[in-house]
């Protein structure tokens, strides 16, 4: 028989034990099982037994706590707080404390900055007491023996006998500090005399390497040291000591060649960034800073994001919630990427591309920015080159002195140029001054790198953006010349829509889309990060990605502008001046020969000499080598190095 709902409740609210319900008998189990529970109202009152609550207890428990400073490669620079028992940390969290954070000046950061901390600082207390973590130097065992056999020659025996061509074959011996640093200093000292004077030379030119790389060391053998201070050693005192041991080898090399101070040579300097990308490297050619970056606070500020080959979903987690945040107050997110990211998942919309062609993408924007006149000619005309005159002959910016006889530099001495930015008389000499053409006069117009907006607006003149003019030389040639946003108008001639689809593979109706938006709102915020740093054509794709946001006005406003590697770039800090001394100058290249080592001393006290030798490896992606070619029209050639 067939038992309804109702009837079933009805027989289970029965007194009978042995009542049958719908003609089928129930044991006396099966009526137990039916019956209403006893009701508790708070069972942890009543329950007999709460020995289980001391497991979470004991878990949680601690004897003291500390706080400290997270900083692995991100460099975020957390501050977490340690909770330790039995002297063992068992456990982290945030300390969620960035409000009072203050500098010397008593100014203070805002809670704005929490939460802080990531997943990885959550569990560094595992790598802490992990079996993996290196406790000790370790020297191997074939390179300490040929070491104190004093560094024969690497022959083809010898490299076999020492274990040089059985990479991760060796064993790993235990050493002690002092014998790390000894057999480094030793490494270091044979390494500079065997390649020193005419006798290294000779023996670099045996090995292979070409002449140029040769006469390049100028007889030093410290000038075949490489150094470069690594993510690994962070910190001034790690990452930048680095740089500080390069310029010491002076020292030794004035030990060895018996040169004085002023002829000493360091190692080579190898760039820190534009190597393996970190920063933008395309980011010195539009404004001269090594980077541009911002505290990703300044997101709050952003009403459109522009996400182009950066993770803000996956990667910065300490400070991604600022990404969020912008999603909560209505910012628009878009994304550019080949692959359908995590970020994207959280864009309002995705532009696929094909990789490295994003520079054919920001370029097409702006053709579309300045075809349907969409920029700031305001902004364009005050605060960019784009009004600047160019000789249409040499492609070089027409200088006030080659159009005005016996001109002489205008004097900015007082203004921003040398008051803020650190112009030298020497830099203003080389850099001279720039011509616009006027419309209000129709004539040419000397113009400074001091007269821009209010001032250039002061000087009661309205440069020219369009068009091309004739003016004469001093020596009475007559020239053609343009500003430099038409040539952008002719040069962006190829990158209609159609050739831009060709080229990215990104759908029209989306690049006119995100073009739009540029045009539309304010601020916007374009972060490039390493997923287009680390691979070649970054430079182009760093250097256009300036140039919509240049057309808009969306540079030097909170919220906008370029910028990669975003709240981590902060050797800016160590910026030198006349009343704090060298800055970062001072702990990478105080001078060998004169270490001040007065603890109390102020910086403007520590003398600074540069004794390294900077050189970019991006120069030797050809390899150990340089490119050199003897080319049937230029002759002998080297492209690289």
């Amino acid at each position: 028989m067939k038992l309804t709902r109702r009837q079933f409740l009805k027989g289970v609210a029965g007194t009978g034990a042995g009542a049958a319900l719908g003609g089928l008998a129930l044991r006396p189990l099966q009526v137990q099982a039916l019956e209403i529970p006893v009701q508790v109202g708070n069972p942890l009152e009543v329950y007999p037994k709460r020995d289980w609550e001391q497991i979470y207890e004991e878990q949680y428990k601690y004897e003291s706590t500390f706080t400290w400073v997270c900083s692995p490669n991100d460099t975020h620079a957390c501050r977490v707080k340690s909770f330790v028992r039995n002297g063992i940390v068992t456990r982290q969290e945030q300390n969620y404390d960035v409000q009072r954070y203050s500098d010397i000046y008593g100014n203070t950061a805002t809670p704005t900055w929490n939460p802080r901390m990531c997943l990885k600082g959550y569990t560094m207390h595992r790598r802490v007491y992990g079996p993996y973590r290196l406790k000790y130097p370790l020297i191997r065992k074939g390179w300490k023996q040929w070491a104190d056999d004093d560094f024969p020659e690497l022959t083809a025996e010898n490299k076999t006998k020492y274990k040089f061509d059985a990479r991760g074959q060796d064993e790993l011996l235990r050493a002690s500090w002092d014998d790390a640093y000894t057999y480094i200093a030793r490494a270091l000292v044979n390494i500079a005399k065997r390649y020193s004077g005419t006798t290294g030379a000779n023996l670099l030119k045996e090995q292979g390497y070409p002449q140029e790389m040769i006469d390049d060391m100028e007889g030093a053998g410290t000038r075949t040291f490489k150094f470069r201070g690594g993510m690994g050693l962070l910190g001034v005192f790690g990452k930048y000591g680095i740089y500080r041991l390069n310029n010491s080898m002076a020292y030794l090399d004035s030990h060895i060649r018996g040169v004085s101070p002023d002829q000493a040579k360091g190692g080579r300097l190898w760039s820190n960034y534009t190597w393996h990308g970190d920063q933008a490297p395309g980011h010195p050619w539009v404004h001269g800073l090594q980077t541009s970056d911002c505290d990703f606070n300044d997101l709050r500020f952003s009403k459109l994001i522009i996400l182009d080959g950066k993770n803000l979903v996956e990667n910065k987690m300490a400070d991604s919630h600022f990404f969020i945040e912008c999603m909560e107050r209505g910012a628009k997110i878009v994304v550019i990427s080949p692959e359908y990211s995590p970020p994207s998942t959280k864009a309002d919309y995705w532009l696929p591309i094909r990789p490295q062609s994003d520079t054919a993408l920001f370029l097409g924007i702006s053709k579309i920015l300045i075809d349907e006149k969409l920029y700031d000619t305001d902004f364009v005309k005050g605060y960019t080159d784009m009004p600047l005159l160019v000789r249409t002959d040499t492609l070089k910016r027409l200088q006030a002195a080659d159009i005005f006889p016996d001109y002489q530099n205008a004097d900015i001495t007082q203004g921003a140029s040398f008051k803020i930015q650190g112009l030298t008389p020497e830099q203003r000499e080389i850099i001279g001054d720039f011509v616009v053409w006027d419309t209000i006069t129709n004539s040419p117009q000397v113009i400074t790198r001091d007269d821009i907006g209010s001032k250039m607006t002061e000087k009661r003149m309205d440069p020219a953006l369009e068009g091309t003019f004739t003016v004469q030389t001093v020596r009475g040639e007559d020239i053609e010349v343009m500003p430099l946003f038409e040539m952008y108008k002719v040069h962006l001639k190829d990158y209609d829509l159609e050739t831009v689809f060709q080229i990215t593979h990104t759908p029209k109706e989306m690049i006119t889309r995100l073009a739009h938006d540029i045009a539309t709102i304010k601020p916007v915020a374009i972060h490039q990060g390493e997923g287009i740093n680390h691979w070649f054509h970054a430079t182009e794709i760093n250097r256009s990605s300036y140039l919509p946001l240049m057309l808009t006005g969306n540079i030097g406003q909170p919220g906008a502008g370029s910028h990669t590697w975003a709240g981590n770039y902060k050797a800016a800090n160590f910026q030198g001046s006349d009343w704090s001394g060298p800055g970062f100058a001072g702990w990478v290249k105080e001078d060998p020969f004169n270490l001040n080592l007065d603890a109390n001393a102020h910086g403007r006290e520590v003398r600074v000499r540069s004794h390294v030798k900077g050189e970019e490896p991006a120069y030797w992606n050809h390899g150990d080598k340089p490119l050199i070619v003897e080319t049937p029209k230029y002759g002998h050639k080297v492209f690289t190095g």
